[in-house]
């Protein structure tokens, strides 16, 4: 009897699809991060007002009550501040040359510290919107170098510097760069997480998160930055004040109850009836033969804005988005990679600086890892920038060369160094921007660099340089003028030979004087007839 009883168990254990998860709070081993604070979207370029830095920080709050500054570089820049709500500032002003504006409407900054701000009043409906806060800035200062719309940070530290694209447009997928780093705000967040053993028939992972607020009243936007390299579902469930934004570095598919916002698009819920329970949430995700729940993560906060970032079955954690002036990158951000050939066949691609001679052609083809069915890359602009030559820009006119789309993902380009073929050999900088869209939306903006030597090419007949006339020139024209003097010596010694004991000496005809009275008719200067058209006319 104890023997059929131990067989029904085993038997059942095998034959249930999910295995109990025990919940634990998130560690730092777990495969999720949860943070307050984050740049929802803004935009990074080379453009400045009058040799000036244009940076515009728009505020989103709703924890902080104050924040710090710290105002650091020695670049001539102007720094426009905005908040959704009033809030102080405690500011350190290391940089002589920044200049602080500050945007008052509905809201407004208060300063602590040593005051030489300056107030725009600006109206509510342009401050509250980013696109037209942007095109605000661009009209009142000429261009904006930075846009970076943040979400409560505790501290910035701004460095200023300028990006590598040639505008400023707002992208939502936007980490910043090197210009500004920041701390977040501290919050009580509390996430619980477990992992699932994948069956080895399932072909597909689903990854199951659960919002829990502490009041469901409060509308609440949960940002989800998923990173999978497997076929994956995100099933998103929360109470229906919730709203989903959904990042994915690849094309992944999600099931919720709540509206989700992704590539910009507001969708609403494709699955109402989704279950509020935990129970009820893995039935849903193994109702698929070909599917298995993955992960389950339960987030409980007051925050009214969550960024979540996860990776999908790897024991590494994923890492937020780096204040450090060396990551400029976001974690879930499709990489985009240029590689260099001599040749058009693109068969053999060249590694490291790329040594090229000043008149030959160069081959590019540049690719992505976003894999998104419909999406479209292209190659915005190209140019060279001089390592040896402080900011010396030359663009370049890119030609594009065919790829067969069936065997081929990626877009490939030639040009020529003919704007610097007249520089000596140096090592120059290869930018190109790239674009990813998406039904004409634009999904990412992205630069890639390589680098160049480009060495000088010398002619196989090099042109000499004239000093004068040589000793050879002046032999020739010597040798030229004798020959010319001989023929015309030669010339007239034959005529006189020939010629000389025929010719007869031929009179000269007398002319007949002219009257006093006939040269008397004509005035000063008169023209008269020659002999022969005097004849003529008798």
């Amino acid at each position: 009897m104890k023997v059929a009883i131990l067989i029904v168990v085993l038997i059942a254990a095998h034959t249930s699809a999910v295995p109990p998860c025990e919940l634990k709070e998130v560690k730092d081993e777990n495969p999720v991060k949860v943070t307050p604070s984050w740049v929802s979207q803004g935009c990074w370029s080379a453009d400045t007002s009058e040799g000036r830095e244009i940076h515009l920080i728009n505020l989103h709050l709703d924890r902080i009550s104050w924040f710090t500054m710290d105002l650091k570089n020695t670049v001539p820049a102007s720094i426009i501040l905005n908040s959704n709500k009033n809030v102080s500032l405690v500011l350190f002003n290391k940089n002589i040359y920044a200049k602080v504006y500050l945007i008052r409407s509905d809201s407004w900054i208060r300063v602590t510290g040593p005051n030489n701000t300056v107030d725009l009043d600006l109206p509510a409906v342009i401050q509250s919107d980013s696109n037209s806060l942007l095109g605000w800035a661009k009209s009142k200062f000429g261009a904006v170098t930075s846009f970076t719309e943040l979400i409560d940070p505790q501290s910035i530290t701004f460095n200023a510097g300028r990006g590598h694209s040639q505008d400023c447009e707002l992208q939502t997928n936007f980490t910043q760069g090197k210009y500004l780093e920041y701390l977040p705000v501290t919050t009580s967040v509390e996430v619980k997480f477990c992992r699932f053993l994948m069956p080895l028939k399932a072909k597909e992972e689903v990854h199951i998160i659960r919002h829990l607020p502490v009041d469901t009243m409060t509308p609440r936007l949960i940002e989800v930055n998923f990173t999978h390299h497997n076929p994956s579902t995100l099933i998103l469930q929360g109470p229906n004040t919730t709203t989903w934004k959904i990042i994915c570095r690849i094309d992944c598919k999600f099931k919720s109850n709540n509206p989700v916002i992704i590539m910009g698009h507001l969708l609403l819920p494709n699955s109402p009836n989704l279950p509020a329970s935990y129970e009820g949430l893995l039935k849903f995700a193994e109702a698929d033969s070909n599917t298995a729940p993955a992960s389950y993560t339960e987030i409980s906060t007051d925050s009214k804005r969550l960024k979540v970032y996860m990776k999908s079955m790897t024991n590494t954690v994923p890492q937020l988005p780096s204040t450090s002036l060396q990551t400029t990158t976001s974690p879930n951000k499709p990489k985009t990679t240029m590689h260099l050939y001599l040749s058009p066949d693109y068969r053999s691609p060249s590694e490291g600086i790329v040594e090229v001679l000043s008149n030959k052609t160069v081959y590019a083809e540049v690719s992505t890892s976003l894999l998104m069915e419909g999406a479209k890359l292209d190659i915005e602009n190209c140019s060279l920038h001089a390592r040896a030559l402080g900011m010396e820009v030359k663009s370049l006119d890119i030609k594009k060369e065919t790829c067969n789309p069936k065997t081929c993902s990626s877009r490939r380009f030639s040009f020529t160094l003919k704007p610097v073929q007249e520089h000596h050999s140096q090592r120059w900088d290869l930018q190109c921007f790239t674009a990813v869209t998406f039904v004409h939306h634009l999904i990412l903006s992205e630069g890639v660099e390589r680098g160049l030597k480009v060495i000088k090419a010398i002619s196989t007949l090099p042109p000499r340089e004239f000093h004068g006339l040589e000793l050879g020139a002046v032999l020739g024209i010597a040798f030229a003028s004798f020959l010319i003097g001989a023929c015309l010596t030669g010339a007239l010694w034959f005529i006189h030979t020939h010629t000389g004991s025929t010719v007869k000496r031929q009179p000269v005809p007398a002319i007949t004087p002219v009257s006093e009275n006939s040269s008397a008719n004509h005035s000063i200067g008169s023209t008269q007839s020659t002999p022969c058209s005097s004849s003529s006319m008798a």
